[in-house]
């Protein structure tokens, strides 16, 4: 699963951000009173929006799980000379050092965004995101004084500073909001008998991958409460991050038979344990309903139908990227672990020959195996004296 979201290690921007004038809670919205729909590209899985930046538009990502980012083609465009840097850390814990710039404006719709500071990052050049051809991020930071709603199916979003513009359909639970760059968080339960308060804050993480992930730190402290079942261990790496792939290392696959969001029961919930400090939901979320952040208030809305059974099943293995090799990540059925490993190049998937794809075109495996029950799938080991092909039933 590819992660493509930052995270910033908050308390040590703070300590920086103070000296140099730059700080991810400054900038406003110049327009009052306002409401605004804005409609969106779904790509591979990913919100792209249209925004102007000195009269030029670009493609940014929606992601409420990071600051703002712009990459360093963008910066040059825009001529900014005053930037900082600053130490951050991606979703795998891994950290490096970024430069944060104050942007002068930035329009999405009809509204202006004055004087927001963003990351930037060299996107063009990142082995995965330049796949997106995507020219930043829009974070959490630009929203933090607004209410917004976000429609999968109606591929939408709208901003505006009045809950009562959305005529909200549902019942809100509350919404905490952390550190400068206010990321969102909101309670889950996995408490089904109701006899035992079970619950969890998790990141509302638009940029991720997938419908829920649990972070080791939520897992060790919610596993002596019996509300998963553990389906498996594993030693490998999948997510990668911006600073590249995620460290070798045990993750747990569980099932947990159930767990609520407001007023919503989801049933039959598989996922896998994660490197980072926080526990989040996903996009895929936004495939059961609409979701309404109201920044403002601090609530946040599911406007979705009461009860929700998940149809996953549990995976067999996990792809990622080695040395800019598609290659596996982690294998979950036990069974299959004398004939492939983490590490291993996966040179075919069904009629999918990975030499013969342009890098970038490996986002299509991933909606295969989405689509398929069974296929192929040809590994190469890592002395790469052995080639193996495999039956996979999903």
């Amino acid at each position: 699963m590819i992660r493509l979201n930052i995270l910033i290690l908050f308390l040590f921007v703070s300590s920086l951000i103070f000296s140099q004038k730059l700080a991810f809670d400054q900038g406003k919205i110049n327009q009052k009173n306002y409401y605004e729909e804005i409609s969106f590209e779904l790509v591979n899985d990913k919100i792209m929006l249209p925004v102007v930046i000195n009269n030029k538009t670009f493609t940014f990502l929606l992601d409420t799980g990071a600051p703002n980012l712009i990459s360093k083609r963008v910066l040059e465009e825009i001529n900014v000379q005053n930037t900082k840097k600053i130490n951050v850390s991606d979703a795998n814990n891994q950290s490096d050092e970024m430069e944060m710039v104050a942007i002068e404006s930035m329009k999405l719709g009809n509204l202006s965004f004055e004087n927001n500071v963003a990351l930037v990052s060299d996107l063009d050049n990142h082995f995965i995101l330049k796949c997106f051809k995507m020219d930043g991020f829009i974070g959490s930071n630009l929203l933090r004084n607004s209410v917004i709603k976000i429609s999968l199916k109606d591929k939408r979003i709208i901003i505006t500073d009045d809950i009562k513009n959305l005529k909200t359909k549902s019942k809100p639970s509350k919404l905490k909001l952390f550190g400068e760059q206010k990321s969102p968080y909101v309670k889950i339960n996995f408490s089904k008998d109701g006899k035992k308060d079970v619950t969890e804050e998790v990141l509302i993480d638009t940029g991720m991958d997938g419908f829920y992930e649990m972070s080791n730190r939520a897992f060790g402290i919610l596993s002596t409460e019996n509300v998963w079942e553990e389906l498996s261990r594993s030693t490998g790496s999948s997510s990668i991050g911006l600073f590249g792939t995620a460290p070798l290392k045990e993750q747990v696959l569980l099932k947990a038979p159930f767990f609520e969001i407001n007023n919503t029961r989801f049933e039959n919930l598989i996922t896998n344990t994660t490197d980072d400090n926080n526990s989040r939901l996903g996009l895929d979320l936004l495939k059961h309903g609409d979701i309404i952040i109201d920044f403002k208030k601090k609530k946040f809305y599911f406007e979705a139908v009461e009860n929700i059974v998940l149809d996953k099943k549990p995976p067999i293995y996990s792809a990622t990227i080695i040395d800019h090799k598609y290659s596996v990540g982690f294998v979950w059925d036990v069974t299959l672990r004398d004939k492939m490993n983490y590490g291993d190049e996966i040179i075919r998937v069904d009629s999918f020959v990975i030499e013969e794809m342009d890098f970038c075109d490996i986002v299509k495996i991933k909606n295969f195996r989405k689509d398929n029950q069974a296929y192929e799938i040809e590994v190469k080991s890592k002395d790469k004296t052995e080639t193996n092909i495999l039956l996979i039933e999903q």
